[in-house]
């Protein structure tokens, strides 16, 4: 049974260099902290600035993007079940519920001050340009290209080892590895049950969290992979960046309002991604069910 799909490992790898920039989702039910005494208008701005809501609306096309990479490389998906898959995504990940579940998560991990610190520092042209290369690297196009350019990018980063060790020490302190093998194994777990999920029903099918229990058992490989695409992930994103400019967002990176945003905020998207990933499979079952036979 797994290794009908065994294939969809490769064409959604690329997801979790999204982590980066996905600082993270709240469960549905998360409450608003005591902390988040500031004006709703300035939490939205930080998930803009931030470009966490540019990750949230590009969501839908992430896991379209895996589909399409899945079929390329051998996949089998009849026409029906991709439409119905595409449907469920669209459904799943609308813009709305992310946004409001990212708000309240939001608030329960910065404080007030924290906010402040960070919407004051999106205010300064380093921010600004911080702003300006997450939105890009968030992008569709942009996962595209790299994946096409990432031999070259790799290339030029081996030159810098000041540069690299920069990088690197970035990604340590936002906990870039683990979220992105996150998101990489989320990603993988979505369109596998979701494939499974429109299967007629048969002896052998394997439950929700047998599936789960695979894609983690895989966790080790994934993580190998995805420690050395974040770093080109990263060194692409922010090749316009002085090594002064990156000293300054490690130094952010490591502060305790770089941690609420960073690491806080983060911890709750597995969660959430698993939610939604069981979610996305029981609503394409239910579209291919109301199909004429």
């Amino acid at each position: 049974m797994f290794k009908r799909f065994r294939l969809l490992g490769a064409g959604l790898l690329a997801l979790g260099l999204l982590a980066p920039v996905t600082h993270g989702l709240a469960q549905p039910g998360s409450a608003p902290s005591a902390q988040a005494a500031a004006p709703a208008g300035d939490w939205l701005r930080l998930l803009q600035s931030a470009s966490i809501e540019r990750v949230l609306r590009e969501m839908p096309t992430y896991f379209k993007q895996g589909l399409d990479q899945a079929k390329a490389q051998g996949v089998p998906v009849p026409p029906e079940v991709e439409s119905a898959l595409k449907a469920a995504a669209d459904e799943v990940f609308g813009f709305d519920g992310l946004q409001r579940a990212a708000m309240a998560h939001l608030q329960a991990s910065l404080s007030a001050e924290q906010l402040a610190d960070w919407l004051a520092f999106y205010s300064t042209p380093l921010g600004k340009k911080l702003t300006v290369a997450d939105e890009r690297a968030a992008s569709s196009a942009f996962q595209s290209l790299l994946m096409e350019r990432a031999p070259q990018v790799m290339e030029t980063l081996s030159r810098d080892a000041g540069r690299m060790a920069l990088l690197q020490s970035w990604l340590q302190a936002t906990d870039a590895v683990e979220q992105g093998t996150n998101m990489a194994l989320q990603s993988q777990l979505a369109l596998e049950w979701g494939l499974i999920s429109t299967m007629p029903q048969a002896v052998g099918k394997p439950s929700f969290e047998e599936v789960k229990n695979h894609m983690s058992s895989q966790r080790f490989a994934i993580r190998a992979q995805v420690s050395q695409m974040v770093l080109v992930h990263s060194a692409a994103a922010y090749q316009e960046f002085s090594q002064e400019e990156l000293g300054q967002m490690l130094q952010r990176a490591n502060s305790p309002a770089g941690k609420a945003l960073y690491i806080d905020f983060s911890r709750q998207l597995y969660l959430t991604l698993v939610a939604l990933t069981e979610k996305t499979g029981q609503a394409a079952g239910r579209r291919l069910a109301q199909q004429p036979a």
